[in-house]
Parts: C-alpha cells; sequence; structure tokens
C-alpha cells in the first residue's frame, strides 16, 4: 500500500530536461513538434502516488521548450485495491474544498494510518431533565462524527460516479480507457467496500498478522522493534528523523500519522485487501485481510527526504548532540511527511515553489505568495442589517462576494500545467510489453522492488523469446529500478547482493547505469548510502549511452 523509496519527480534525470542539452531544438518548428509529443511515465507498482504528486508539481520548473507537453503517467498495480487507494490519494490530494492543510492530514491519515480517527464536537444542547417539582437538571449532550470515515465514504460515492458516468473532480485528470470493463466492476467493488457498513476488524487482523510474523518472539517483539531500528533503519542516511517511538507505535497498532489529541478507533477499511490462500479441503481461495507492509514503515514515501530550497527545510533534519551517543533530531518524521505534501499541493495549486517563512515552523509559507486568497477575500462579512435596507442591494454584494471567490478559485486552477493525465493500469506487467499500443511508448519506466523480477532472464528457451520491458521504451529512455537500501528484513550484505542482480538483470537488457560503484563486483556501504532517491538509474538506447 506504500513503496520503499522517496517521492521525487521522476522527470527530472531525463536528458531533455537538463539545463544546457536541449541545444537539439533547433527551430521554432522543432520547438512546436517536440512540445505536441507527450511525456509517457511508466510507474510499475509504487504502492501510491507519491512520485505522481511530486511530477505534476515540478512541471512548471523544467525546461521552457519541454514543461509545456502534456505529461500522461501509466500507474500500473497489479492489486486492485491499491489502484483503488491511488485513485481515492489523487481524488483527496485534489479536493480544494478542504483547506490545504486540514487536507495534507487528511491525506497522510488515509495513507498511512490502519485506524482513522473519531471526532467529537462540543455539544449540540441541552435537554432538561425534572427530578421533581423543585429541581430541574439540564444535562448537556454530545454527538460524535467519524470525520475520516464519513469522509472515505463519501468519496468512494464519487469514485463510483465518475467510474459509472465519467463525471467528477478527477475525469479531466484520470484515463480508464485502458482497463477492461471488468475491471472497472472491480474497482466500484472495491469502493463499495470502504462503506461503513462493511465489516473490517483491522486490530485484530493486524494481531494475526504481528503473531505469525513474531511467533514465539511475539512477548519480545518490542525488543526485536528497536533492534531493526538501531541496527538497520537509523543507519540510513536521514532516517533518523524517524523517532524510535514513532516507528514502535507503527508497528503495533498500524497508526504512523497522529495529529493534535486526535484519538484513531475506526478502522481505514481502504487498506482491506484480498490475497490468494490456500483452504482445507477447498483448495485456492482469496482471504480478505490486512496485508500491508508490517516491517518498513510507510514514513519512507514522504518522510525521509525532501527537497531543500532554504535554510528553514534544512533544519528539519538538525540533529542536537551530534557524536555524543545521545543525538536526537529537533524534528520528526511526521513533520517532514507532511511538508513534502503541502510543498506539492502548495506548488500545484498556485504555481509557485513553498516557502517556510520562519523557521521550525513548517506551515509559515502558507498564504505568503502572491495570487493566493487571504482570509479577508475569503471570509464573508457579517454586517448588521436594517429593516429598511435594500434587499437588492444586499444580493449584489453576495453575487460579487460569490463571483470574487470563483474568480480566486478559477485563477489557481488556470495555473495548473495542462495536458495532465493519470492512466490505471493493472493485470500482469508482463503482458503489457507485448502489446502493440505501448510498443516504444514510454519515455520513462519506475520499475519497484515488487516488480523487479520482471528484469530477471529466464532460464526457458520459449521465453527468452518473449517482449521484455525494453520492448515498450522508447530509444533514450530513463529506467529507475528500486533499490534494497530500505529493505529492512535483509541484512547488509543481501542487501548489497540484490544490487549486484539488479545490475546483472539489467545489463541483460541493454540498460546502461548512470551510477559508478567504481567497477566493484558488490556495492559497500558507503555506495550504498550514495543511492539518490533509493533507487538505480538506467538508459536504454544510443539516445541513452550518449547522454551517459
Amino acid at each position: 500500500m506504500w513503496g520503499f523509496s522517496p517521492a521525487y519527480d521522476v522527470c527530472s534525470g531525463l536528458s531533455e530536461w537538463n539545463k544546457g542539452k536541449s541545444s537539439w531544438v533547433n527551430s521554432d518548428d522543432d520547438e512546436q513538434k517536440v512540445s505536441n509529443q507527450p511525456i509517457n511515465v511508466l510507474l510499475a507498482g509504487p504502492g501510491d502516488v507519491r512520485h505522481v504528486l511530486a511530477t505534476i508539481s515540478c512541471r512548471r520548473r523544467w525546461e521552457p521548450a519541454m514543461k509545456h507537453r502534456p505529461v500522461h503517467i501509466y500507474i500500473f498495480e497489479k492489486a486492485i485495491e491499491t489502484l483503488s487507494r491511488d485513485l481515492l490519494l489523487v481524488q483527496v490530494a485534489f479536493d480544494t474544498n478542504l483547506p490545504l492543510r486540514q487536507r495534507c492530514n487528511l491525506f497522510l491519515e488515509i495513507f498511512g494510518n490502519s485506524r482513522v480517527q473519531v471526532r467529537t464536537y462540543g455539544y449540540q444542547g441541552q435537554t432538561p431533565l425534572t427530578i421533581d417539582r423543585f429541581t430541574t437538571c439540564f444535562f448537556k449532550y454530545w454527538y460524535v462524527k467519524e470525520r475520516t470515515s464519513v469522509y472515505i465514504e463519501e468519496q468512494a460515492k464519487l469514485l463510483i460516479d465518475f467510474v459509472y458516468n465519467d463525471r467528477g473532480s478527477l475525469a479531466g485528470l484520470v484515463d480508464l480507457s485502458h482497463l477492461k470493463m471488468r475491471t472497472h466492476d472491480d474497482l466500484i467493488d472495491s469502493f463499495r467496500s470502504w462503506f461503513q457498513s462493511v465489516k473490517f476488524n483491522v486490530d485484530t487482523l493486524l494481531d494475526h498478522r504481528l503473531r505469525h510474523y513474531y511467533e514465539v518472539r511475539y512477548d519480545y517483539r518490542d525488543n526485536l522493534i528497536d533492534w531493526d531500528y538501531t541496527m538497520k533503519l537509523k543507519k540510513i542516511e536521514n532516517a533518523s528523523v524517524i523517532h524510535i517511538r514513532q516507528y514502535r507505535d507503527w508497528r503495533n497498532t498500524g497508526v504512523a500519522f497522529e495529529f493534535g489529541d486526535q484519538t484513531y478507533t475506526v478502522p481505514n477499511r481502504t487498506m482491506a485487501a484480498y490475497t490468494e490462500a490456500k483452504k482445507k479441503h477447498h483448495g485456492s481461495v482469496l482471504c480478505r485481510g490486512l496485508w500491508t507492509d508490517i516491517i518498513v514503515s510507510p514514513y519512507i514515501s514522504f518522510g525521509v527526504h525532501c527537497e531543500k530550497p532554504n535554510r528553514f527545510v534544512e533544519q528539519l533534519f538538525e540533529i542536537h548532540n551530534k557524536g555524543t551517543g545521545v543525538e536526537q533530531n529537533r524534528h520528526n518524521t511526521v513533520e517532514v511527511a507532511v511538508y513534502n505534501v503541502l510543498s506539492y499541493l502548495y506548488e500545484i495549486e498556485t504555481g509557485k515553489r513553498y516557502q517556510m517563512g520562519k523557521e521550525h515552523d513548517i506551515f509559515s509559507g502558507i498564504g505568503d505568495a502572491e495570487g493566493t486568497p487571504s482570509d479577508d477575500k475569503l471570509v464573508p462579512r457579517f454586517e448588521e442589517l436594517n429593516e429598511d435596507t435594500d434587499q437588492s442591494k444586499i444580493t449584489e454584494k453576495h453575487a460579487e462576494f460569490a463571483l470574487s471567490c470563483a474568480l480566486i478559485y478559477t485563477n489557481r486552477c488556470a495555473l495548473s500545467p495542462p495536458g495532465n493525465f493519470i492512466i490505471p493500469l493493472t493485470g500482469n506487467v508482463e503482458d503489457l510489453f507485448s502489446k502493440k499500443r505501448y510498443t516504444g511508448l514510454f519515455d520513462y519506466a519506475f520499475i519497484s522492488s515488487q516488480q523487479c523480477h520482471t528484469l530477471q532472464p529466464s532460464e526457458d528457451v520459449k521465453q527468452q523469446t518473449t517482449a521484455t520491458i525494453t520492448n515498450i521504451l522508447k530509444d533514450g529512455a530513463a529506467v529507475d529500478v528500486e533499490s534494497s537500501v530500505f529493505m529492512l528484513p535483509l541484512t547488509e550484505e543481501q542487501r548489497a547482493l540484490y544490487v549486484t542482480k539488479l545490475q546483472e538483470w539489467a545489463a541483460h537488457h541493454a540498460l546502461q547505469p548512470t551510477f559508478d560503484f567504481h567497477d566493484k563486483n558488490e556495492p559497500s556501504h558507503e555506495d550504498m548510502t550514495k543511492i539518490n532517491n533509493a533507487v538505480l538509474r538506467f538508459s536504454y538506447g544510443a539516445k541513452g549511452a550518449s547522454a551517459v
């Protein structure tokens, strides 16, 4: 349900976007011809939409000849539940009815928590209770609203309407034409499983997962968690921003992102999924449960790395008492994750890079940029009216206010670059390699650790003649393969061996590495720390080789 590498602009490393390398555009006609060609990006098994948000938000920073080109992002997920979650997260990210800060928190809550919050809103009124004719007590009664759970169900209904009728906030952004009608039905079934009436005992399911994983060590799981954190996770660059208490709480409860004094007790039904299992005397069946990651954590996607445009952002990774044995990060991974998601959403809406205005305050940049509506423009003013007040003037004022709000929203949306399309795909990733519609289509491909087996050469003679990933790549395409940097179940030696195997498989497909391990058979620990964004970048074809 999430990836094992940080979010980044996947198109940032393409040769066409590097400064000084756009000289191949010789004339205005050539530039116009190039600008009409879409940039096709394949994300194979990313697990979430982190790369989608990062890429769309950074489009305005590209070279002038390239930033106006349409971008088609193909998201391939094998599990239909993961694909439906991706659509939900995209819809939440672009839900402009919510304030930016609340939307950011809600996005992370749905993304990384196995339980979502219940919120109590004050008291609604008073109920009189007469004890006798001299005494009357007034009891305040409270009402509780399952805020996030209700919101998820509302969004699920909107997504169902989108799949059925192709309308809603995703209608101009997501293209479902590459999915079969049977897959449409599977998506709708997945959306309906998020309704509050559907039972999903997440605590029991998580307990079963933990007991199966730890076995006889279950009662000592806190010690094992501390070992994984101290000996593995903390040694990774910038991963110390994940506090031990946050990591331990997530491993034990499944709640990764907590905000304020909220309580998280309602199950996050978007994490429910089916997997193949075997039932005694019945054969193969599909088993619904909680099959998410329980070791690495959702903090990796947004919470361990970010761009650092100024010193205020660099202070998010500030370490006190460095080198004394009692090192402590001033900030934590939740703050970094909030900053990252906030930066992406802010830049998508305003077209300007998010800038922190104060040190140690990740929200200090909201509302500072020009073109962002201020509070006095959005909040209607209440005026005391006399009986003689002309009602037509009041109506005109309301109309002017509504028009100004609409213009602000229109101007904000107009800043979004045109031509962004998200195209969901599912099924077997090997089937994409042999389809004619995808032959030589992609300028870039991201292959996650769950899909990297597609690079492995087959020993079967018949399978060697089948199409491979290079069949869908353009000449000069870039390929990123998720490395083993954040694979905590592996030892350091196994992680290095994993990277070595990836290089061997990539060489079999004529993919040229753009990194250098100084001709070593296995990368050292120092080499592993230098892997950018926890991915290995390769290039394909003659253009890619010359760019390296």
